[in-house]
């Protein structure tokens, strides 16, 4: 492989550097033009929950607090509820009572559920393209997980902490983020670009490339010269 010049290669990327920024400049309109006119725009609700003391039956009114059994009943259901929160039965209902039109396949995948660190809270996250849709399904599926943990296990102890409101702002688009991306991507682009042209350039530069071929430098034309000439 040919030895690189470091001097010569940042010598000649500078030579080139106008280059550079108009590749810059492309990558930068080309996104923005993107985010602007062709992205689409992604809403994200959350709704919290979280795990309390256990009443047992659908109907019982007993409450007697807050127990150490109940701490460590919970902490052991938090990962199954998670789980249970994304099953196909929660999810048919919720279908059938918002009227969606998501298969129970599409909507699994627009539900991200959390559960805090060393806690019994659950957090359930929903992205839609409609923000008002994506807090109306969040919401849904507390509310419909909720009784059906009551259905299966024959205890109450989910409680809903935070409900989820509509976010008018998306999470998936920042004008000013995206277009420090896009100037970086038009940047390595650009040094691809140049650093393409140097390595393959064979052109002679300098007398010292013509010695390397064993070869002989009979004369030398003067840069000014050279220059004057050219103007001529």
């Amino acid at each position: 492989m040919e030895e690189i010049n470091i001097k010569e290669l940042f010598s000649f990327y500078f030579s080139k550097i106008r280059l550079v920024l108009i590749l810059i400049l492309v990558a930068v309109l080309i996104g923005a033009i993107y985010s602007l006119f062709f992205q689409k725009p992604l809403y994200e609700s959350t709704t919290k929950l979280v795990l309390t003391g256990t009443t047992s039956g659908a109907g019982s009114t007993t409450e007697t607090g807050i127990t150490q059994n109940d701490l460590n009943l919970n902490s052991k259901l938090v990962a199954t509820y998670r789980e249970f929160i994304k099953s196909k039965t929660v999810l048919k209902e919720v279908i059938a009572s918002l009227n969606l039109r998501y298969s129970t396949e599409e909507l699994e995948k627009m539900i991200a559920v959390s559960s805090v660190s060393n806690t019994e809270m659950i957090n359930i996250t929903v992205k839609s393209g409609d923000a008002t849709e994506a807090a109306n399904i969040a919401n849904e599926l507390a509310k419909v997980f909720s009784m059906r943990i009551v259905d299966v296990y024959n205890i109450d102890n989910i409680s809903i902490v935070d409900k989820a409101e509509v976010d008018s702002k998306p999470v998936n688009i920042n004008i000013v983020k995206q277009l420090v991306i896009y100037a970086l991507i038009g940047l390595v682009i650009g040094a691809a670009v140049v650093f393409a042209m140097f390595y393959f350039d064979t052109t002679l530069k300098d007398e010292t490339q013509i010695e390397k071929f064993g070869l002989n430098v009979l004369c030398t034309v003067p840069q000014k010269l050279d220059e004057r000439q050219g103007k001529k």
